[in-house]
């Protein structure tokens, strides 16, 4: 009913008309900003249609808003006769009756722009009398092999496939790492140089040396610096357009001085004012920067003491017992890295 009655307002408003077959087409011609969307101009369109036009259609580039239907198909009762909707009004439906007459953010992917969404603006606009969507936002496609990924094609990737492979804050961060304008390369290769990518990332967050006894001044007047400057870049790089790949830019940046600072022996709470940005900076984005932190964060001493107890081992030259330890500490997702400033572990993602 809610397609039907809002056909019968665009015929109402002299925007659609009922054709003699029973299908009821968009007036283009009824629309002054037809092709604003798309910057194609309703000339230009007809001058290089290449498709016979249809006899009930008043112009070529006028579209179906109701179908008649043929034998065989799914179809539904209409002041037109049995049919089914076209492709465009289903969605103008949906928005009017979930979002109302305007919305602020309409986005999809970029083969949409003309005919779809370019059409849909003018069933909406013409029925209701105001602008459609303040903005849109129209992704690139996601390429397998140098072909768009679809079901059509039968190169799709699955969720559940790649998630045995990957933790899917791989596959954000891949998105992120992109502008969304931008078609995107799905590799194997891609993929571990992206989940690579988010170990350094999260490598900001790492924890400061128990022995550490602070670090200079000037490492430390530098990275708060260099939170400030990520704190504004960061919001800059947001705000034109979403620029993920640049706001990820200026995490790295305040990583690369968190990484210096605590080369330096930084304590924890010189750390902690840059760390807990990350950390938000993070959350904006969707990322997963510490991982069952709750749980984890009870398992810190034991692992400091298991380092203290492997350092020991290490000067006595018990290589063996110190593999051991060490071994047995990444079986069960703790990574150990050897510095000249001692040894200092992680969580593996």
């Amino acid at each position: 009913p809610l397609i039907i009655e809002f056909i019968q307002g665009l015929i109402q408003k002299e925007a659609a008309y009922a054709a003699p077959n029973g299908d009821v087409y968009f007036s283009v011609i009824s629309d002054d900003d037809y092709g604003k969307l798309s910057g194609r101009k309703l000339d230009d369109m007809q001058a290089g249609a290449r498709i016979e036009v249809e006899e009930s259609k008043d112009h070529p580039m006028d579209f179906a808003l109701w179908k008649a239907a043929k034998p065989g198909e799914i179809s539904w009762d209409s002041p037109w006769g049995k049919g089914r909707p076209g492709w465009h009004i289903e969605c103008s439906a949906m928005n009017l009756a979930e979002l109302g007459e305007q919305i602020d953010i309409h986005g999809g992917g970029n083969d949409l722009i003309f005919p779809h969404h370019e059409n849909e603006i003018a069933q909406s606009e013409s029925f209701t009398g105001k602008p459609f969507a303040r903005y849109w936002l129209h992704n690139g496609m996601m390429q397998l092999s140098g072909e768009k990924m679809s079901k059509s094609l039968g190169n799709l990737v699955t969720i559940g496939d790649f998630l045995e492979n990957y933790e899917a804050d791989v596959l954000r961060m891949l998105v992120l790492n992109s502008n969304y304008r931008n078609p995107l390369t799905f590799s194997d290769d891609v993929l571990d140089q992206t989940s690579r990518a988010l170990e350094r990332l999260r490598g900001g967050l790492r924890l400061a040396f128990p022995e550490a006894a602070g670090a200079p001044q000037e490492i430390l007047d530098a990275l708060a610096a260099q939170l400030e400057k990520t704190k504004t870049g960061f919001i800059e790089a947001m705000d034109d357009d979403f620029n993920s790949a640049g706001a990820l830019g200026h995490m790295f940046e305040l990583v690369r001085s968190l990484n210096q600072a605590r080369d330096a022996s930084a304590t924890a709470d010189q750390l902690s004012a840059a760390q807990q940005a990350l950390r938000e900076f993070g959350e904006v984005l969707g990322l997963k920067m510490e991982t069952e932190a709750a749980d984890q964060a009870g398992a810190a001493p034991f692992i400091d003491l298991l380092i203290e107890i492997r350092k020991d081992l290490r000067q006595e030259k018990l290589w063996a017992l110190s593999d051991k330890v060490r071994d047995a500490l990444k079986a069960h997702g703790v990574v150990l890295e050897d510095t000249k400033d001692g040894t200092i572990w992680r969580w593996e993602n």
